[in-house]
C-alpha cells in the first residue's frame, strides 16, 4: 500500500491525534516541518516554512527565529493559515484498521462510516491462537483443527463466584449509599462498606488472575494465595463480603497483668467508645488467674448512640471478636460469640450500657510470646455479619 501517512490534530474527535494515511502525499504548506503533524491551524513565516501552533509557540519572542533555517522574522509578517476539515475530507485515503487487506480507498469523510463495516482488520482464534482477518474469522473458525484454548473458558466455578461477589457488592453498594443519604452521615459506617466493596472487587479480580493461570491450578492457587495473603498492622479488611469489621486498641495491657496480686484474682481494661454498622460499643479485657497462669478474655458491650433509630434491634449480627497480630495475619487469632442474654441484645435506654458476654479464654504468655503486644498495646478486631 504506497501513500503517505500523517498525523492531524485540531480537527474533530474522530480524527484527533489519528494516523491517517493518504492516497496523494500532502502540499507541505499543510504540514508543519519541525514535528509533521497535520494541524487545523498553522503559522508561515516569512522564509516559507510551516509550523504548527505548538511549535510556534516554543520560539522565543525575543529575536524569533525560524528553527529549520535559522532566518530571523518580524511577528507582524507571520501568516495565520486555517486547514478547514470541509478541505481535508475531500482528500482519498486507505483504511486506517485494514491496512494493506482492506480494499478501502475512499475520501476521509468516507472513513468513519466504512470502519463501522470493515473486516479487513485481524482477531485472534480462540483454538489456534492465529491472526486472521475478521471478514473470514467464521470460516476459518469452522475449519480450524486445533483444540479450544482452556485459557479462553472460564470455569462454572469462576462463574458461580463472581455472581455471588455481584450480589454482595450490590446489597453492600445499596447500603452505603443509604447512609449517605441521612441527614448525619456515620463515618466509620461508610469506611467500612468501602472496605468491604474494595475486598470483593480485590478477590473477584484474583479469582481470575487465577483462571487464567490455568483451570486445573485454580484452586490450589486460590488457597495458596489466600493462606499465605497477609497484612501488615493489625487492622484487617472484611474476611468476606457482607461483614462490617473496625480494629479496637487496648493501651497499656501490660498495666492489666501486673495489677493481678494474691487479693486481686482478675483485673479488667477496656477501650475507647466506637461505632461500627450503627451500632455503639466498647470492648473490655479480663485478666484472671486460673490455675498458676494468668488468661484473658474479652467482651462486647453496647451502649445507646446517634444511629439506634436506623439499626435492627434486637442485636441480630454474627460477632467475632479476632486477636490481631501487629506483623502477621496469619497468627491472628479469631474469637466467634454466640449472644443469647437479651440484657445484651436488648436496644439500650439512654446513658445505658448493655450486658457483655464473655469469649473464650486465651493464655495471656502466649500472646506475649507470640508478639500480639505491640508498644505495650493489644489490637482487637470486631466483625459484624
Amino acid at each position: 500500500m504506497a501513500g503517505a501517512e500523517y498525523t492531524l490534530t485540531g480537527f474533530d474527535d474522530f480524527l484527533e491525534r489519528r494516523h491517517i494515511v493518504f492516497v496523494e502525499p500532502l502540499p507541505n504548506t499543510r504540514i508543519c516541518g519541525i514535528c509533521g503533524v497535520v494541524p487545523s491551524r498553522s503559522v508561515l513565516l516569512p522564509c516559507g516554512h510551516v509550523l504548527c501552533q505548538l511549535c510556534k509557540g516554543q520560539i522565543g519572542e525575543e529575536n524569533p527565529t525560524c528553527p529549520l533555517d535559522r532566518m530571523m522574522f518580524e511577528e507582524a509578517n507571520v501568516v495565520s493559515v486555517t486547514f478547514r476539515q470541509s478541505h481535508l475530507e475531500q482528500h482519498r485515503v486507505f483504511c486506517v484498521a485494514g491496512g494493506r487487506k482492506c480494499g478501502f480507498s475512499g475520501k476521509l469523510c468516507d472513513l468513519k462510516a466504512h470502519l463501522v463495516k470493515c473486516g479487513g482488520d485481524e482477531a485472534k482464534c480462540t483454538k489456534c491462537q492465529r491472526y486472521v482477518a475478521r471478514s473470514v474469522a467464521v470460516e476459518h473458525y469452522v475449519r480450524c483443527s486445533a483444540q479450544t484454548s482452556a485459557r479462553q473458558t472460564v470455569s462454572p466455578t469462576v462463574n458461580a463466584r463472581a455472581v455471588q461477589m455481584l450480589g454482595a457488592m450490590k446489597k453492600d453498594l445499596e447500603r452505603v449509599r443509604a447512609w449517605t443519604s441521612l441527614e448525619k452521615v456515620d463515618q466509620d459506617a461508610v469506611v467500612s462498606g468501602a472496605n468491604i466493596l474494595v475486598e470483593c472487587v480485590a478477590n473477584l479480580e484474583r479469582s481470575f488472575i487465577l483462571e487464567e493461570a490455568g483451570g486445573s491450578e485454580f484452586s490450589s492457587l486460590l488457597s495458596a494465595v489466600e493462606k499465605t495473603a497477609a497484612t501488615a498492622g493489625p487492622f484487617r479488611a472484611a474476611s468476606k463480603p457482607g461483614i462490617f469489621v473496625t480494629t479496637c486498641e487496648f493501651r497499656d495491657v501490660y498495666d492489666g497483668c501486673t495489677a493481678l496480686d494474691e487479693d486481686e484474682q482478675n483485673h479488667i481494661i477496656s477501650t475507647d467508645t466506637y461505632t461500627l454498622a450503627g451500632y455503639t460499643f466498647k470492648l473490655v479485657c479480663m485478666f484472671q488467674k486460673q490455675d498458676g497462669e494468668v488468661v484473658v478474655s474479652f467482651s462486647l458491650y453496647l451502649r445507646d448512640g446517634a444511629w439506634d433509630d436506623h439499626v435492627e434491634w434486637p442485636f441480630a449480627k454474627k460477632l467475632t471478636m479476632i486477636i490481631s497480630h501487629p506483623r502477621d495475619e496469619s497468627k491472628d487469632v479469631r474469637l466467634p460469640v454466640t449472644i443469647v442474654n437479651p440484657k445484651v441484645l436488648k436496644k439500650p435506654p439512654p446513658e445505658t450500657w448493655n450486658w457483655g458476654t464473655w469469649t473464650t479464654k486465651e493464655k495471656w504468655q502466649d500472646l506475649e510470646l507470640k508478639g500480639f503486644v505491640h508498644n505495650t498495646n493489644l489490637y482487637v478486631n470486631v466483625e459484624f455479619e
